[in-house]
């Protein structure tokens, strides 16, 4: 630092000493108006040199207090979001009880047990899914399993003491005793390789439209009558051929099934030959 510098640092902190002293004092008006004249230029210019750096430090401190803000935003918006799924997520099951409380309710007779789908065949080959109720739980083989809104799913072709596998009707060795509810006509609701089902053995003079109800029959004894299936999606009729050609939608997607209803009052029924 040179002398002439020093000696104007030194200036300015005489200066500003006898301002201080002199503003309590009230007494030296003329040397503040004098000093005041001749140091506004210093603050000028170290006024402009020192506004940016203080101008950047209240965007740095704006900026972390910002970054701290939009953290907090975040973890508000993430918790609430979860909170929303939760409660559509009870929404639904509560759905599914009050559904699965009314089926009961309508058919006062049977008796069912609730199970969740814990597990699904893997090959393309077969339309299988696990339930989460065995042996343990009254389930038997041959029992037949609903949806929540009573449609059918298929029947327990195999059981363990705490789960067991359902055969769905869309399988291909599916085959259900059924008839259209409208007409009564009868027929055999199929599962085949695509996963879709088709009824068979329908006669060309049977009455069959599309959205007409499919219901099982009770037929054979393997399932219990009026059981819904699902609905007439297609029909096509051949003068050459014996038999329509009709295809039905079930009423919900068995790929998706996550709870079914086991109906534990009922058995299937074998009849001797005559």
């Amino acid at each position: 630092m040179t002398a002439r510098t020093l000696a104007w640092t030194g200036f300015l902190a005489v200066a500003a000493f006898v301002l201080l002293v002199a503003g309590r004092l009230t007494a030296l008006d003329p040397v503040e108006n004098l000093t005041l004249t001749l140091t506004s230029p210093v603050q000028r210019i170290l006024h402009d040199a020192t506004t940016p750096i203080a101008n950047w430090v209240n965007d740095v401190t704006d900026a972390s207090g910002l970054s701290a803000e939009n953290k907090r935003l975040r973890a508000d918006n993430e918790r609430l979001m979860t909170e929303l799924a939760r409660a559509r997520e009870d929404a639904v099951q509560l759905r599914k009880l009050q559904d699965a409380t009314g089926i009961k309710q309508q058919f006062p007779n049977d008796t069912f047990v609730a199970a969740s789908v814990v597990a699904r065949d893997s090959s393309n080959a077969r339309r299988m899914v696990a339930i989460s109720r065995g042996r343990s739980d009254g389930v038997k083989d041959g029992m037949i399993v609903v949806t929540e809104g009573h449609s059918l799913v298929g029947t327990v072709t195999k059981t363990f003491d705490s789960y067991a596998w359902v055969t769905l009707i869309t399988d291909p060795t599916s085959a259900v005793s059924a008839m259209v509810q409208s007409s009564r006509a009868e027929g055999v609701v199929a599962g085949n390789y695509g996963g879709s089902l088709n009824m068979e053995f329908v006669g060309q003079g049977a009455a069959v439209q599309d959205g007409d109800f499919v219901i099982t029959s009770g037929i054979g004894g393997g399932y219990p009558p009026g059981i819904v299936i699902g609905r007439v999606s297609a029909v096509a009729t051949a003068g050459q051929d014996l038999f329509q050609k009709v295809k039905v939608d079930h009423l919900a997607s068995l790929d998706k099934l996550e709870q079914v209803l086991v109906l534990t009052s009922f058995l299937p029924k074998t009849f001797a030959q005559p």
